[in-house]
């Protein structure tokens, strides 16, 4: 049974903040830096990792994996990072949330590095724990791991959590946690994206999220 929404979960690019990773040319780059470590090349930046991690977690190579092929993904935050903007009525949705007493939290694919920085820098960071990043987790969305592990740090129930987020990734990581899950226009995936996998709502503004919460 679906209970009052007591908990939000953010992803952070293409939802607080406009979607600005150069996918095309980071995951051309990632490609070859995976193939060159002896892994596979199929899927998007998120699905390379996680692949190559089912293979390295077992064997006790994470970090080792982190070490070679993190500088890669670190490139291409920084270089969104110098062009990312808060989408309109981010921070005012916190507080609004915030002051209803409805916990917010985040799970990203971006690390910790440039997640913290812009954060800081847009006033996002006061509003928003815990913050996960995917240097926080072994598996990036669309798998759970991060998802999971906020509920567990809120004690929220995930019938009484929304997950908000603006791609495939982030309706698959919130449905493998049990969650709702509401998709902001205008983020990585089109609309058309999501036409074999629905989430619950669909919002062009921010400040439609408090609607469906608290």
């Amino acid at each position: 049974m679906k209970g009052r929404i007591g908990a939000v979960i953010f992803d952070f690019e293409g939802t607080l903040v406009d979607f600005q990773w150069r996918l095309a040319e980071a995951e051309a780059e990632l490609r070859q830096a995976f193939a060159a470590q002896g892994f596979g090349t199929a899927g998007n930046y998120a699905e390379l990792w996680n692949a190559a991690a089912d293979l390295a977690v077992p064997q006790g190579r994470l970090a080792a994996l982190r070490a070679v092929l993190g500088p890669v993904y670190d490139r291409w935050d920084a270089d969104a990072l110098a062009r990312w903007s808060p989408r309109p009525g981010a921070a005012e949705l916190l507080q609004a949330l915030a002051g209803r007493g409805v916990r917010t939290a985040m799970v990203s694919n971006i690390g910790r590095a440039a997640l913290g920085s812009a954060l800081g820098r847009f006033g996002l960071d006061r509003w928003l724990a815990p913050v996960v990043s995917r240097d926080d987790v072994s598996f990036m969305k669309p798998r759970a791991e991060g998802t999971l592990r906020v509920l567990a740090e809120l004690k929220a129930p995930p019938a009484e959590a929304l997950f908000v987020g603006d791609s495939r990734a982030d309706v698959l990581a919130a449905r493998a946690a049990g969650l709702r899950v509401a998709i902001v226009r205008g983020g990585e995936c089109e609309e058309s994206a999501f036409a074999a996998l629905p989430p619950d709502h669909f919002v062009s503004r921010l400040d439609e999220i408090a609607g469906l919460a608290g």
